[in-house]
């Protein structure tokens, strides 16, 4: 979960400043890769599904990108299922592992460890008669001389088989990455759901997952929903992965006023940068039976909070690949300057709404189905959609036009300190005469009583225009805070501002 050796300004956000004046925070939104699906279901025991509650990373032993997907066999006909409206496609999830050079074309090697039926040489990683295998979490102990991978990983046995110790997350390691022996588990406390990821971070073991909370005023969950509030958490191991505790602060996110009364908080994936953590989290929403992604930043990883409630990956229309569920996987990647999510895109929702067949009740025109006790098939894809790296949120004037923004910085020494900043300025409106509300940047330097300092005031500011990742702020007193200088105040005209820097001494 770490990016910190890329380059990119520190994270930008509201505890950077003492006073913001009529700003706005702005999310950039998702790029979906052209290459998109990267891979689909084609085999017997994965055309049903591939991509979802899954894992996908850059491996630095041997250079390889793979991925420990969730896979579901075909289900073409409903006429098998408990009834018309609830299949039984949880009991066939499992994870088979796949493996690409670059990260965008992938394949399924044959392992020969599993069979599916009459095929023997399957990538299926556990015995896809035992039960569910979902949720993969890799890593790599590169540190270890004789396990190089260890896994956590959500199983749950069928009813046809009890081969293993019951439901739980269970932890293996691997000299390989494909053959897996048997650790520990299951681990069942505090990540009693079906729902987390595992990580190392800063010699820990750390958990993000999701529970539900009781029902609060206000919430609403429709009649084809059965659970409300769900909400984020995390947990430690202060040891080696074995016993966990919940952590302080251990609700991380939870709706709240700002959210639309039926938001639902799913998987969270953080990644360490400059100055704190960027997450995405997938969403559900339970009206729609929709699942979108939202950006969120933390400076610990423990206290978080939204630029905006905006998705910043929304669905497509219904039928395509991520038309209804995204799914991330467990880790953010940074290739090239961008920043890449990889995910499970179903073409379907979470349950399903309109039916005739099933007990339901008339809302509007629509038969609704009327109780939450049914599924469809996670008909998905892997795909992926990308960020620029340094520029996934900004700091803008909230009403635009030649209304001008302000932004003051927390006090600190400032003394014989460059800076520089990350934007983007607005071309200048379109009139015969040239430079109406033309988009720009200027900077002022307070004393420690808030005053501006002679030769570094807004007039002494050179105007930024244009677009500019490492731009170095001037003033007619020069290049460097003078002494005495503690604050920096931001005007921001029809700007996107991304990010800022005080250079060293």
């Amino acid at each position: 979960m770490d990016a910190t050796m890329h380059t990119r300004m520190p994270l930008l956000m509201p505890d950077d400043f003492s006073d913001l004046h009529l700003c706005g925070w702005r999310i950039e939104p998702g790029e979906v890769g052209p290459e998109n699906p990267l891979l689909e279901g084609i085999l017997p025991w994965n055309s049903g599904g591939v991509g979802a509650h899954s894992s996908v990373f850059h491996d630095p032993i041997d250079g390889l990108w793979k991925g420990y997907l969730m896979c579901t066999p075909p289900e073409t006909s409903s006429k098998d299922w408990h009834s018309p409206w609830n299949t039984p496609c949880h009991g066939y999830r499992h994870t088979c592992y796949f493996e690409s050079n670059d990260g965008v074309e992938w394949r399924a090697p044959e392992l020969g460890i599993y069979p599916w039926k009459d095929h023997q040489n399957t990538n299926a990683l556990f015995d896809l008669h035992e039960g569910s295998s979902q949720y993969s979490s890799i890593m790599v102990l590169e540190d270890d001389p004789d396990w190089q991978y260890e896994l956590f990983i959500l199983r749950e046995p069928s009813a046809l088989a009890q081969p293993f110790k019951g439901y739980g997350y269970y932890r293996y390691r691997s000299r390989d990455a494909k053959t897996w022996e048997y650790w520990e588990g299951p681990i069942v406390e505090p990540m009693s759901g079906d729902l987390a990821f595992f990580y190392r971070d800063n010699g820990k073991y750390v958990a993000y997952y999701r529970l539900a909370l009781p029902k609060q005023e206000g919430d609403h969950v429709p009649i084809y929903e059965d659970s409300a509030r769900r909400s984020v958490y995390r947990a430690i191991s202060d040891d080696d992965g074995s016993t966990w505790k919940v952590d302080e602060n251990a609700v991380l996110l939870t709706a709240d006023d700002r959210d639309h009364r039926d938001t639902q908080y799913q998987e969270l994936v953080p990644l360490k940068v400059n100055g704190g953590y960027i997450g995405m989290i997938t969403m559900y929403l339970p009206i729609t039976q929709t699942l979108n992604v939202r950006l969120a930043l933390s400076r610990d990883g423990q206290s978080w909070w939204m630029p905006d409630r905006r998705p910043c990956l929304p669905n497509a229309p219904l039928g395509d690949y991520g038309g209804g569920m995204i799914w991330q996987s467990q880790n953010l990647h940074v290739i090239d300057g961008h920043l890449y999510l990889y995910y499970g895109g179903a073409e379907g929702p979470h349950r399903i709404i309109h039916e005739t067949r099933a007990p339901g009740v008339k809302i509007g025109m629509d038969d609704c189905i009327d109780h939450g006790a049914h599924f469809i098939p996670f008909n998905a894809a892997l795909c992926r959609a990308n960020w620029r790296f340094d520029r996934v949120h900004a700091l803008c004037a909230a009403a635009g036009g030649p209304l001008v923004g302000e932004a003051t910085t927390k006090k600190q020494d400032l003394a014989g300190k460059p800076l520089n900043v990350n934007i983007k300025t607005r071309p200048a409106k379109k009139a015969d005469t040239p430079g109406i509300d033309e988009g720009h940047l200027q900077v002022e330097l307070l004393d420690g009583e808030e005053k501006p300092i002679k030769g570094f005031t807004r007039e002494d500011c050179a105007t930024l225009k244009g677009d500019h990742t490492d731009l170095a702020v001037s003033w007619k007193g020069g290049d460097r805070a003078p002494a005495g200088a503690a604050q920096a105040r931001f005007y921001l005209k029809r700007t996107l501002f991304y990010g800022f820097e005080f250079g060293d001494v």
